[in-house]
């Protein structure tokens, strides 16, 4: 229902979320629908590894 109002609303608007395990809601945090890890995870990921 809704999908069909919209393409009828805004013709040109593609959904930029192709996958369908991908959230609109959550998109600041997702790389082509998939979770991405924050730059503080990532660093704390690169500190342990440095440590062992």
């Amino acid at each position: 229902m809704g999908k069909n109002n919209r393409n009828r609303l805004h013709p040109k608007y593609e959904d930029p979320f192709q996958s369908p395990t991908a959230n609109p809601k959550h998109a600041h945090n997702q790389v082509n629908g998939q979770s991405k890890q924050t730059y503080n995870d990532i660093v704390l990921q690169v500190q342990t590894r440095k440590r062992s």
